[in-house]
């Protein structure tokens, strides 16, 4: 296992371990006296579809930072004429579990990376990805596979699904 997959192995393994002790039955409100040092993270998103696998999947993974609101659904890739997903959450992140994501994704420098990696010659049975950041008033799409993935997108996918199954469970 190289360095880079180590450590965002590691990432994501805090980022669901946030995630999953920030899944409490309370809610605090922000204290007024209190400086929001997170202004990049106003109106932040992060949007992610997979689409293929030996399955012919389409997942779709949405985060909000504004609201902490996540969105998780699983169907076939025929879309709305399959009728129901095969599986879908929704609810909300901790105020920590949210602000650790986009820590993550912004540590990725998401808007440095290429609009588009290709695909893989060869690869049908793999996704295909569609990854969509806003934040800091901008906005940016990134496309790839499994196989063409630069390692930041690939620890953004991981950070993403980590979080959002940990809140799911």
């Amino acid at each position: 296992m190289t360095i880079v997959k180590y450590r965002s192995a590691l990432l994501v393994l805090a980022c669901a371990a946030i995630a999953a002790c920030s899944n409490s039955t309370t809610t605090r409100e922000p204290r007024p006296d209190r400086a929001d040092n997170f202004g990049s993270f106003n109106g932040a998103k992060i949007d992610v579809l997979a689409e293929g696998g030996f399955a012919a999947l389409a997942l779709h993974h949405a985060v909000s930072h504004d609201d902490r609101a996540y969105v998780y659904t699983n169907r076939h890739l025929c879309g709305q004429s399959c009728g129901a997903p095969l599986d879908s959450a929704s609810g909300t992140l901790s105020p920590s579990a949210a602000d650790s994501l986009f820590n993550i994704v912004l540590a990725q420098d998401p808007f440095s990376l290429k609009d588009d990696y290709g695909t893989t010659r060869g690869g049908a049975d793999m996704f295909a990805y569609t990854l969509r950041v806003t934040a800091e008033g901008r906005t940016k799409t990134i496309k790839f596979d499994d196989g063409t993935a630069p390692d930041a997108a690939r620890t953004i996918l991981q950070a993403v699904q980590g979080i959002v199954a940990a809140a799911r469970h």
